[in-house]
């Protein structure tokens, strides 16, 4: 039997002692022979994540970038809309249709067709003849290459729906928006009733500003929820742009991290509620707004949106099961922003900038620097290896392609993570080729590469880094097991947040073993009341960490985040009940999603167990230390505790028995070299471990 011993997770709280932690640490652990499965998918699909905002069908650079990176063409601004406008000049008048027969037309694979609201909708405009157009059109009016799978009616329709070129006939934004909505849903009603377009798929409705916490979730029930409610029936997935900073409007914050998790768990919970599956996402923008750079084309300016392109897509590849197609917000030349009004500068997301900046014609391209986006990417497939990190902010993503593995990490963080690695069941290897993208606010970017002739056994992950570690196996190895991880959803969402008032979601068909359980809780609430709430599975008690990913999101009007809480595997049971009390008023429990990460052949793994002040009775502390530290706990533990300290090559440096009573024992350890050392404790049958920093 295999033995996975995962890490004990330490929350401490410093305010106690006025203890200030002076930096983050991790544990990353990849293992080579377990095969990780999200839902029946384990092999990276660069179709789903690898495209560019473009339709450079006959641009010889575009396609030349397209080969030399792998990369495809994700989505264009062209529709039987804006057809029709061009054709008849003006929105709402289309051709006379063209007949053609039934058979079964091809698509353009992967690739996004959408149009501006205001080339599409009108309130007054009778939607039947609009869908009816939209079917003919793309029945027979164009060619595969003018035949997307993915149809986006319109791009960010609902932020668009106060404009003054819809006022005059509805000035009421919000009987826009469901007008718009209603667009939508017979549209996607036409397409999926014609027999000639049964490869194409609807999606939408393309949200630019899915603040959906916003008054007290109003946001939510006036433009996702209703969307879903109206035209939902028809929609083959939900279209989300996700943007770190202001995108058309909103606020000025992070959504890569817990808020981004929130949005995209809210969405799957309600699908579960309304359809009883849950239907996918496309995320056809995404990326970071670049705030206080002057106008003008430099890289430092350039890159800023591919430090959240990176954080976002490495949360994206968690749902590959889930996700029809994800697309950064990265163009190609975009020639219509070469303008004398634009100084002749290029548009601020594009792949592609004249060789002679600032003048009327362009001489020639090169690259700008967001093609380091997929200079670090450049090659990554493969199926993927079981991962671990013990750090929120540490981000990874592993995948084994014969004799490579790709294993990448990046940081949530704003500051310097220690991470220490463990690479197992590799076997003999020729170490790893290292590509390094570090981003900063106000310089240019620093692109390396180098070659390790043995693995890293610690990593200081910077803020704003990101690290593609390419390692080379001596002969290729078949995997000895797999882990499957499935989602479980609750028949209830959104629950109102009352005092002391349990909440409860209940999970049936739970496949229980060896392995690992999360409950994925997505919170609404204001800054000043708990994320920690009491939280039960069948009557046991589990912590709730008081670390998420990404930041504090103190900057936000409410925090909106998912927080992640580990389940020992054993409180697990075909049907599973979840209780969860706050202890104040306020907000919402917007989802709570149980993912199990379940071994195919049963493995020996050491629950993850949280230890605070609250839940579990002990508390470690300070912690980095200097010559002591302190370990406190009540009767809860009711059993003798073996202490031990471990330097990272294996050496015990210190070790001693605690009695089990109420009470604390100071640890004297004595003279220890600064570094990163593991705290081992067994109490009775149960062994954890937690990493401990002498300063």
């Amino acid at each position: 039997m295999q033995r996975i011993v995962n890490s004990l997770v330490l929350f401490v709280i410093y305010t106690v002692i006025g203890y200030t932690v002076s930096g983050q640490t991790a544990e990353v652990k990849i293992d080579a022979s377990v095969q990780r499965y999200l839902g029946d998918v384990s092999e990276l699909n660069r179709k789903t994540y690898f495209n560019i905002h473009s339709s450079g069908y006959n641009d010889p650079d575009v396609q030349q970038f397209l080969s030399d990176y792998d990369v495809y063409l994700g989505r264009g601004f062209w529709s039987p809309f804006g057809f029709a406008k061009n054709k008849m000049g003006e929105t709402g008048k289309y051709p006379e249709h063209k007949q053609g027969d039934n058979s079964l037309r091809p698509v353009q694979v992967g690739h996004v067709a959408t149009d501006h609201p205001k080339n599409v909708v009108r309130y007054s405009t009778d939607v039947e003849v609009a869908a009816n157009w939209a079917v003919n059109y793309y029945e027979n009016w164009v060619d595969q290459g003018g035949r997307p799978e993915f149809y986006e009616v319109m791009n960010e329709p609902f932020v668009h729906a106060g404009d003054e070129v819809f006022k005059a006939e509805q000035p009421d934004a919000d009987k826009m928006r469901l007008r718009m909505a209603e667009w939508y849903g017979t549209i996607g009603k036409k397409i999926h009733e014609s027999q000639a377009l049964a490869n194409m798929k609807v999606i939408g409705y393309s949200s630019a500003w899915p603040s959906l916490e916003l008054w007290d979730f109003k946001h939510w029930n006036t433009r996702m929820k209703m969307f879903m409610d109206v035209a939902g029936e028809h929609m083959d997935g939900f279209a989300t742009h996700l943007y770190d900073g202001i995108n058309v409007t909103g606020q000025d914050t992070k959504r890569s991290g817990s808020n981004s998790e929130a949005i995209l768990d809210l969405i799957e919970a309600y699908s579960y509620v309304k359809w009883g599956i849950v239907k996918p996402h496309a995320i056809t923008e995404y990326g970071g707004i670049e705030k206080g750079y002057p106008a003008e084309y430099s890289d430092m300016k350039s890159i800023q949106s591919i430090r959240s392109m990176n954080r976002i897509i490495m949360g994206l590849m968690e749902r590959e099961n889930d996700m029809l197609i994800s697309i950064p917000f990265i163009g190609d030349k975009a020639k219509w922003h070469l303008t004398a009004a634009n100084n002749y500068n290029p548009y601020g997301s594009v792949l592609f900038i004249p060789t002679n900046l600032g003048e009327p014609n362009p001489e020639g391209w090169e690259y700008s620097a967001r093609i380091l986006f997929f200079e670090l990417w450049k090659g990554v497939k493969g199926e993927r290896l079981h991962i671990q990190s013990t750090n929120p902010d540490v981000q990874v993503q592993a995948f084994k392609d014969g004799d490579k593995i790709y294993v990448l990490l990046n940081s949530l963080s704003e500051e310097t993570i220690e991470t220490e690695m463990a690479w197992n069941n590799l076997g003999e290897n020729f170490g790893a080729d290292v590509r390094s993208l570090m981003i900063y606010p106000d310089k240019d970017p620093e692109y390396t590469t180098e070659h390790l002739n043995s693995l890293p056994v610690s990593v200081s992950l910077r803020a704003g880094e990101t690290v593609n570690y390419i390692v080379t196996l001596k002969e290729d190895s078949e995997f000895s097991n797999s882990i499957i991880t499935k989602k479980y959803y609750a028949t209830n969402y959104l629950e109102p947040i009352t005092i002391n008032k349990p909440i409860t979601f209940e999970y049936s068909d739970v496949e229980t073993g060896t392995g690992y359980a999360t409950l994925r809780m997505s919170i609404g609430r204001k800054h000043n009341v708990s994320k920690k709430p009491t939280v039960t599975v069948n009557g046991k008690t589990v912590a709730v960490p008081d670390n998420w990913k990404g930041y504090d999101q103190a900057n936000r009007e409410d925090f909106f985040g998912m927080i992640e809480i580990p389940v020992p595997m054993s409180y697990l049971s075909e049907n599973a009940t979840v209780k969860v009390t706050f202890p104040d008023n306020g907000g919402h429990l917007a989802a709570m999603i149980l993912q199990v990460e379940k071994f195919t052949k049963d493995v020996e793994v050491e629950s993850p167990v949280i230890l605070d002040a609250t839940s579990q009775g002990c508390l470690v502390y300070p912690n980095p230390m200097r010559d002591e530290v302190t370990l406190t706990w009540d009767a809860a533990l009711n059993q003798n505790v073996s202490i031990s300290i471990v330097a990272l090559d294996g050496r015990e440096v210190f070790s001693e028995q605690l009695r089990a009573f109420p009470g604390s024992a100071r640890l004297l350890p004595g003279v220890m070299l600064p570094g990163v050392y593991q705290l081992q404790a067994r109490c009775g049958e149960q062994y954890h471990t937690a990493r401990l920093v002498v300063q």
